[in-house]
């Protein structure tokens, strides 16, 4: 059995076609546990681990989750040491995919102009062509399929949801801004959902912008989405109970809520917090791969569920 989707949306200033195809073959293997797997994208071998839950079957769509390392780290890294998704996926039942970035410099990245500007890496098409091999290979919910990342891959979610918004529903970021590069050709065709968790005590990505270079504080970053998404300019404010003060921490919740489509922009703001992954390392008030798949399994590309 095979299901042949089309789906198109205007997309103005884009390197991409504004249409997709995507084909769910039933023959295929669909099998269930941890693969990794490649792909060729613009003449480069590209490669990512996927986890399928227990729980899939070829009959229910599920949500996709793209969950992106860090500078210099990979795709194994990610899964294993900072944000190990599996028994959420089971949970909640999402396929979960590591992409791996390229090498600058001798250091794995992701191209998001500010300090990787000079890269030549083809990341937008990767994730473009993966989504599209995902949905080859399993039975995906086209319309909820998300990205989180730390660091570097925060900076990327953001360029995704810019730059490939017809595929991406919602996004999350931890430790990371957006860069000048992303926001000045960012056009979305639809409004983004985002929830980012920073630390103010960050020295990789300062939480003022001034690390790296060529990038907006987290505040301008959130004003950006705000004003994109439309949402009430006046947050509801929670303080987080500070359940390990011997983290030497605490959080603050931000969240903007009845934007347009119903989106909304979340920001938890831990202070005194570093360049951390809370629930991994550094808080442990909070615990970040929950936040997010909390926060972003709301909504779907045309809106709030």
């Amino acid at each position: 059995m095979r299901i042949l989707f089309f789906f198109c949306s205007c997309l103005g200033l884009t390197l991409l076609p504004s249409c997709s195809r995507v084909i769910y073959d039933a023959n295929v293997d669909h099998s269930i546990g941890t693969f990794s797997r490649s792909i060729e994208v613009e003449g480069k071998t590209r490669e990512y681990i996927v986890y399928v839950p227990n729980t899939y079957d070829t009959i229910k769509s599920i949500p996709v989750m793209l969950n992106l390392h860090g500078w210099t780290m990979s795709a194994r890294n990610q899964m294993e040491d900072v944000s190990d998704m599996r028994a959420l996926s089971e949970q909640e039942e999402f396929i979960l995919v590591y992409p791996q970035g390229t090498r600058l410099w001798g250091s794995t990245h992701w191209n998001v102009g500010s300090w990787t500007l000079g890269s030549n890496a083809k990341d937008i098409e990767f994730i473009d062509a993966l989504i599209d091999q995902i949905a080859d290979n399993y039975n995906i919910d086209d319309e909820r399929v998300y990205a989180c990342g730390y660091s570097n891959g925060g900076f990327f979610s953001h360029e995704l949801a810019c730059q490939l918004s017809q595929k991406i529903a919602a996004i999350g970021t931890v430790g990371a801004n957006i860069s000048e590069e992303t926001v000045n050709t960012c056009n979305p065709s639809h409004p983004i959902p985002i929830v980012t968790i920073n630390g103010t005590m960050d020295e990789d990505v300062e939480y003022d912008g001034s690390v790296p270079e060529r990038t907006l504080s987290q505040e301008e970053t959130l004003e950006y989405w705000r004003t994109f998404n439309n949402v009430d300019t006046v947050p509801s404010i929670t303080n987080m109970p500070d359940l390990y003060p011997s983290d030497g921490s605490t959080v603050i919740q931000y969240q903007y809520v009845d934007g347009d489509n119903n989106s909304e922009v979340e920001h938890y703001k831990v202070v005194d917090g570093g360049h951390d992954w809370p629930g991994a390392f550094g808080n442990f008030d909070i615990n970040s791969n929950v936040i997010i798949w909390n926060f972003v399994s709301q909504f779907d590309i045309n809106g709030k569920l």
